[in-house]
């Protein structure tokens, strides 16, 4: 049991099952797995070894006719209507953060009031010292995603916007992912936070592909109209001794 993945889909059970599966062979590159559907929506998929089971799990999220797939470690002593699949781990981006001050321990700490966090990665953009910090956070699917949050680095307030890697579709209306609008009797834009003339705070600005600034990234930075609610500040956050003197190094 132990090359064994439970999945379910977050929100649409029913999909073309063959359709379904024909994709995941070519997205988790392996014909080598079987698959039981339990019931609409929810599968067993066996591998044939424990390294293809975990490089599955560890390549997520995944995601099929932008329905997201969530998987879990099957347990042999767990029967399988007691697993829970509100929980998924996703890759979020983190821009608006000096170079110099994107270090893995300024990354966790922001990440870490999104959820758990399981890896942070710097990835440099070209031949440049710019860096992109992201992590991969374990979220709760059942609240909105967060467009980001207010820091303070050397007594300086910043905006450090989210952005999802490979995040399935979401709700633009309350930012809940496998959200649809049909959901509501009324779409809850005026629980947006923002002015009358905005539409919902959650919009294709929350992808990583996307480099336009979200509504209260340009309210911060006075591009827009006043935030009627406050956001989570994230307090300082201290450097170390080694991470000071390269940055000592850099300013001369």
């Amino acid at each position: 049991m132990s090359g064994t993945l439970f999945g379910k889909f977050f929100s649409k059970p029913n999909v073309n099952y063959t359709a379904f599966i024909n994709t995941m062979k070519r997205a988790w590159r392996t014909e080598n797995f079987t698959c039981a559907q339990i019931e609409h929506g929810y599968f067993s998929f066996s591998f044939e070894s424990e390294a293809k089971k975990q490089r599955v799990l560890d390549s997520g999220p995944w995601s099929f006719s932008s329905n997201l797939l969530v998987l879990q470690q099957c347990d042999p002593n767990t029967p399988n209507i007691c697993y829970e699949f509100n929980h998924c781990a996703l890759w979020v981006n983190f821009f608006g953060l000096h170079f110099r001050r994107v270090t893995t321990g300024v990354v966790r700490n922001i990440a870490s009031k999104l959820g758990e966090v399981i890896d942070v990665k710097l990835e440099a953009k070209g031949n440049s010292n710019y860096k992109i910090g992201k992590a991969k956070v374990k979220l709760n699917l059942e609240n909105p995603l967060k467009m980001g949050v207010i820091v303070n680095l050397d007594s300086k307030r910043l905006w450090v916007q989210f952005k999802y890697e490979r995040r399935s579709h979401y709700c633009y209306s309350c930012g809940k992912i496998g959200y649809y609008y049909t959901f509501y009797k009324e779409i809850p834009y005026e629980n947006s936070g923002l002015a009358e003339n905005l539409l919902g705070r959650f919009d294709h600005w929350l992808r990583a592909e996307a480099r336009e600034l979200s509504p209260y990234g340009k309210i911060f930075y006075g591009k827009q109209d006043i935030l009627q609610e406050e956001e989570e500040i994230v307090p300082e956050t201290q450097i170390s001794g080694k991470e000071k003197q390269l940055q000592d190094q850099h300013q001369k």
